[in-house]
C-alpha cells in the first residue's frame, strides 16, 4: 500500500465539498497496474487513488547522482519586501513571488527536483494571495484549475483568506534519487507532507468571522503524511501523470463558504465528482 497525492481531498471546510486543495493532502492507493481501481480511504486524510505501478516487463532503476534528499525549498524569490502573514484583519503583505529555477526545464534529476520545488512555491503562492496564475501556468493537465478560480474568487471577494502561515503546505523527499522506469520514462520519488499547525494558522471566513486551522482543512492527521511523486518529461517540460479516479473521503463542512457562487459551484462539482480524480504529484515545465 502506497500513499498517493490526489488532486480533490479536503477542503471542504471552505465549501468545496469532496473537492480538495491540492495534490498535497494523501489518498490509499492499491498498487495493481495503471488502470487498478482505487481502494477505499482508509482515514478522513485519506481519499483512495488508483496507482501507477509497472507492468512485469518494466525496469525500474535508481537514478545515480548525490543525495537529493530533504525538505524542498525553491532557492530564488523576488521579494516585495517584509512579510506579514494574514490576520483577521488584513490579507497575507508582501508575499515572495516564486522564481523560475534555471534547470525548471532541464530533461534531468536535477530538472525534475526544480520543477517539484517550484510546483510547491506557487501552490503556497496561490493559498496566500489568490494569485494562481504562475501555479495553473505549471500544471497543465487542468486538475487543479477549480481549485486556482475558487481561491482567486475568495480573495477577490474578500470573503477569505489564509492567516498566520508563510507556508501552509511543506513538501519534503524522504529518498536520496528518484527511481526510473524505463520502459515508460516516469520518474517516481518517494515524499512526506506536512501540513502548518502553528497556532493561528488557518483560513479565515469574514463572512462568518472564523477561522478554521489549515490542519482540519486538509484533514491532516497530524504527522508527516507519506506519499509519491510520479513525473515523466515530454515535449521540453516536466508534465504530471494522469490516472483513474478515486473515491473522495472527506464530509462536506460548508462552514467556511466564502460566497453563495463559491458555494453552488463547489456543490455542483462535488456532486459530480463521486469519485475522485486521482493525480499524481509530477511535474511539467512549471505544483496541488
Amino acid at each position: 500500500m502506497s500513499t498517493m497525492y490526489t488532486r480533490r481531498t479536503a477542503l471542504t471546510a471552505l465549501g468545496l465539498g469532496t473537492a480538495a486543495l491540492l495534490a498535497a493532502c494523501s489518498s490509499k492507493s492499491s498498487e495493481s497496474s495503471a488502470t487498478a481501481s482505487a481502494s477505499a480511504p482508509e482515514s478522513s486524510a485519506a481519499s483512495a487513488t488508483a496507482s501507477v505501478s509497472p507492468t512485469a516487463e518494466a525496469t525500474t532503476t535508481v537514478e545515480p547522482g548525490p543525495s537529493m534528499k530533504g525538505e524542498v525549498v525553491l532557492a530564488d524569490y523576488s521579494s516585495t519586501g517584509t512579510f506579514e502573514p494574514g490576520t483577521k484583519e488584513h490579507k497575507a503583505v508582501n508575499v515572495a513571488i516564486p522564481v523560475e529555477p534555471a534547470k525548471l526545464r532541464d530533461n534531468s534529476v536535477e530538472g525534475l527536483h526544480a520543477f517539484i520545488a517550484y510546483w510547491q512555491a506557487t501552490l503556497n503562492y496561490l493559498l496566500l494571495t489568490g494569485d494562481g496564475t504562475r501555479f495553473t501556468n505549471i500544471d497543465h493537465t487542468g486538475d487543479y484549475s477549480t481549485v486556482a478560480e475558487f481561491f482567486q474568487s475568495m480573495y477577490a471577494s474578500e470573503s477569505g483568506w489564509v492567516i498566520g502561515s508563510e507556508r501552509p503546505m511543506v513538501l519534503s523527499l524522504t529518498a536520496d534519487r528518484p527511481t526510473k522506469d524505463t520502459r515508460t520514462g516516469y520518474y517516481t520519488w518517494a515524499t512526506e507532507m506536512v501540513i502548518d499547525g502553528a497556532e493561528g494558522a488557518g483560513v479565515y471566513s469574514k463572512t462568518n468571522d472564523r477561522v478554521q486551522p489549515l490542519t482540519e482543512v486538509f484533514k491532516y492527521p497530524g504527522k508527516p503524511v507519506a506519499g509519491q511523486i510520479v513525473a515523466h518529461y515530454q515535449d521540453g517540460t516536466w508534465r504530471m501523470v494522469r490516472r483513474a479516479p478515486g473515491t473522495a473521503s472527506a464530509s462536506p463542512v460548508p462552514s467556511l463558504s466564502p460566497s453563495a457562487s463559491a458555494e453552488s459551484t463547489a456543490s455542483a462539482e462535488a456532486t459530480a465528482a463521486g469519485s475522485t480524480e486521482a493525480t499524481t504529484a509530477s511535474a511539467e515545465a512549471s505544483a496541488q
